[in-house]
């Protein structure tokens, strides 16, 4: 991996500033429980989810107390086993885009779990057409909480696994964080960060059509804990140029949000002509902390000195805005 640095459901197309949102899912329009009927990824479920494991209580919409999220628990025991979670039509949805964009940009919050001895991994990942090719992703082994990336080389070694830091980047147990990665369908070049970490790497050039959420597990033997892995906020777009966990002025404006002021040292204040259902503040290392949304204003008195985004958990989806605690 090169550049390095350390630093800290809908499926709709609406063109902002160039960009255009593919798909967003924050799972709050689905009915707590199993999100299919259907284990075999033959049938739709909830939101047009489907789902291939080995039952159908492997993929749940769960309330976690100020949301809804979407859980899939890997079993006891499972030895090479896969649980995959996707949604039918994104080539379709790739082939519309407007020219230029030929990037396709994924970010998403996971759980990282508490510790574990479960060799279950959890992620999301993006195939081409024979799911022969992985065009980035993320994978983080439960036991350990090391986040490697997933891609196919521009020779074609498949999978082949990405050391995301100068060491294995390890997370923090019981936490949000908020990761994303870039796939350039022109050049193959992947871009990934998250929490610690931000590179590039190149990966083969190929077509684009499907993006899976994942609890997969390669071990033969040995595997004695479940694991339960959550996801939230999922956003897909196609874009000109990487602008991975960022904020975007124009997505803020067209909702008729604006936060104030910036920067602040006790409270910001939100105005927004969209309802609001969750709010979080992630940290330099993109660490997730929920907030509460109080008469219009966000208590930050409490955050220690420094620059912060707020996420807005929206109808229309996940947005974002950059803030400095003074």
């Amino acid at each position: 991996m090169k550049k390095i640095l350390f630093s800290a459901a809908l499926m709709v197309i609406s063109t902002v500033a160039h960009s255009q949102t593919l798909m967003t899912e924050n799972f709050e329009t689905l009915t707590v429980g199993n999100v299919t009927a259907d284990a075999t990824g033959v049938t739709p479920g909830q939101g047009g989810w489907l789902t291939s494991g080995s039952a159908v209580t492997d993929f749940q919409i769960v309330n976690s107390g100020t949301d809804k999220d979407l859980k899939i628990t890997g079993a006891v025991g499972d030895v090479s086993s896969s649980r995959y979670m996707w949604k039918d039509g994104l080539a379709a949805l790739w082939a519309t885009r407007t020219p230029g964009n030929n990037t396709i940009q994924i970010e998403y919050d996971f759980y990282t779990g508490p510790v574990s001895t479960s060799k279950n991994t959890v992620g999301m990942e993006l195939y081409n057409t024979n799911y022969a090719k992985y065009l980035g992703g993320f994978r983080m082994q439960a036991d350990t909480k090391v986040l490697n990336g997933i891609y196919t080389t521009a020779a074609g070694t498949n999978p082949s696994l990405v050391t995301l830091g100068a060491t294995p980047i390890v997370l923090p147990p019981n936490q949000w964080v908020r990761v994303g990665w870039a796939y350039n369908a022109t050049t193959g070049l992947i871009t990934f960060k998250g929490p610690g970490f931000e590179g590039t790497i190149t990966g083969a050039i190929t077509d684009i059509y499907e993006l899976d959420f994942t609890m997969e597990n390669a071990v033969t033997t040995g595997n004695t804990a479940s694991f339960e892995g959550m996801f939230d906020n999922l956003t897909v777009r196609a874009v000109p140029t990487v602008n991975l966990l960022g904020t975007n002025e124009a997505v803020l404006a067209k909702l008729g949000i604006s936060v104030y002021p910036v920067p602040t040292s006790d409270f910001l204040k939100v105005d927004s002509k969209v309802k609001i259902l969750s709010t979080y503040i992630y940290d330099h290392s993109g660490v997730r902390m929920d907030a509460k949304l109080v008469d219009g204003k966000i208590d930050v008195r409490s955050l220690p000195v420094g620059s912060y985004i707020l996420g807005l958990k929206t109808e229309e989806g996940m947005v974002s805005k950059k803030f400095i605690k003074k």
